[in-house]
């Protein structure tokens, strides 16, 4: 949740359990069970019986608290241990389309398997993909967008719009099919010669000295590199929890493109290009797995079916991802910044760069009733840690006098009529050669850190941080 101030924005912060000391639920029962269980051992089975649960008892406690890059080694652990699973039963490994084994179990690969493709047509408004996932219901639909940007707009109209995207958000829970939505930008590395290019093309041999002299600057003076700038906004919805009965799958995808066109979007700062249509759709997934695809022409994406639009070959490792020919790494958010901080806080990490990079910021729209219960629960376990404090006599530090002011200001605002949303972050940078991947690393890295944004590395995860900035509704934390 974020409020506005003069002085930026903030109030966001990680939800958290009741525990002791700084620990949440999970690491206290951990440790609790690290103590009790030896000693329970010990006094009533033997020494010997004791002196063998000590071992595992220590290490337990060790992985509940100790934290490796501000994560706790249990879960480092555990992410470790599922991949290397995953990893020794071939699920780590695909083939698809040509070398895939008929019949086919599935078309796309991982975490894609279950979702098909549904093309939609609305009278008087064309045609809209809608990606359907089969294993929960889920429909979603995408808006292609041209952001506006906002390095030329006076400081009132950033207000607004930045107010306005907040309306937006707020107003998803009142549609209680609505579950998620997400913003992704795609950055496109080019040559940087198209401005050189266009304007070569437009200078006619008789135009005025001063002109040409004026054009040949401004190209001269632009920035030798340059990229696409890609936005879309997809919108997930669960059409059996708005309650209007059983529907078709057609007229389940009909609905989420509905509540999709509906959407305020200019308000808040960014143009609508269109509808995504399947054509788009495919388009996108297509040359997420395999960047040369790119450069085809339109024509010959609307032969291409949603099969295909997977990799022909994909391999997961344990900090990367290597599909058709090109190498990804993902990112996850593992802290916001903790200072208020201005509009243009993201730049850094959506601005043009070497390689290409995939942006995607995913909301989870919380229902009024599900908000209230929500901070109030968050405001009793501030204050409980706070009465564990007194009357252990521990003086408070300042980043728990901090969230305790940020708990009871939300809940303060929400009573008053505010929304509540849960964020996450996924960042995907992808090369063609192994060889630059450490370097498109670095870059990653470095735009986060001027953004005050803490990454990590999805280790174990690669296959499905990298789906989660598709158009295809996936939100790993339902998962």
């Amino acid at each position: 949740m974020s409020a506005v101030r003069p002085d930026g924005y903030g109030d966001w912060r990680v939800s958290r359990s009741m525990g002791l000391g700084g620990m949440d639920t999970r690491q206290t029962v951990m440790v609790v069970a690290a103590v009790v269980v030896p000693v329970f051992t010990f006094a009533y089975i033997g020494m010997t019986a004791g002196l063998v649960t000590l071992g595992p008892a220590l290490v337990l406690g060790v992985l509940a608290v100790s934290r490796r890059g501000g994560v706790l080694l249990i879960d480092l652990a555990v992410a470790r241990l599922r991949w290397q699973r995953a990893h020794r039963r071939g699920e780590t490994t695909y083939r698809g389309q040509a070398f895939a084994e008929v019949p086919r179990a599935w078309d796309l690969p991982g975490v894609l398997a279950p979702l098909r493709l549904v093309n939609v047509e609305e009278p008087g408004r064309g045609q809209v993909g809608v990606v359907w996932n089969q294993a929960t219901g889920r429909m979603s639909a995408t808006l292609l967008l041209s952001p506006a940007g906002a390095l030329l707009a006076d400081l009132s109209t950033i207000t607004t719009q930045v107010a306005s995207w907040g309306h937006l958000l707020a107003s998803l829970a009142d549609d209680d099919s609505v579950l998620h939505a997400a913003v992704t930008i795609d950055l496109v590395p080019e040559a940087g010669t198209q401005l050189a290019d266009h304007i070569a093309e437009r200078i006619v041999p008789d135009a005025p000295r001063l002109a040409a002299e004026v054009l040949e600057e401004l190209v001269a003076a632009a920035p030798g590199g340059a990229s696409q700038v890609r936005a879309r906004l997809t919108l997930t919805a669960d059409p059996v929890r708005g309650g209007r009965g059983a529907r078709s799958a057609l007229e389940s995808a009909a609905e989420v493109a509905r509540t999709l066109g509906a959407l305020p979007i200019t308000a808040a700062g960014a143009e609508v290009l269109r509808r995504a249509t399947t054509d788009d759709l495919v388009r996108i997934v297509r040359t997420a797995f395999d960047p040369a695809a790119d450069a085809a022409s339109a024509t010959a994406w609307r032969d291409l079916e949603w099969a295909e639009a997977g990799p022909v070959a994909a391999e997961e490792h344990l900090d990367h991802y290597e599909h058709d020919g090109a190498y990804s790494i993902s990112w996850v958010l593992l802290a916001a910044p903790r200072q208020r901080v201005a509009h243009d806080v993201l730049f850094p990490l959506c601005k043009p760069g070497r390689f290409a990079r995939r942006v995607t910021i995913m909301y989870r729209t919380l229902s009024r009733e599900e908000a209230g219960a929500t901070l109030e629960r968050e405001a009793n376990v501030a204050a409980a840690r706070e009465y564990a404090r007194r009357k252990s006599k521990r003086d408070p530090t300042a980043r728990e006098h901090a969230d305790r002011d940020r708990a009871l200001r939300a809940a303060r605002q929400e009573a008053r009529g505010a929304g509540l949303v849960q964020f996450a972050m996924y960042v995907t940078t992808t090369v063609t050669d192994p060889a630059d991947l450490e370097e498109a690393r670095r870059e990653v890295e470095r735009a986060a850190g001027d953004c005050k944004l803490k990454l990590r590395v999805a280790r174990g995860g690669q296959a499905a941080a990298f789906a989660a900035g598709l158009p295809v509704g996936l939100f790993p934390p339902d998962a």
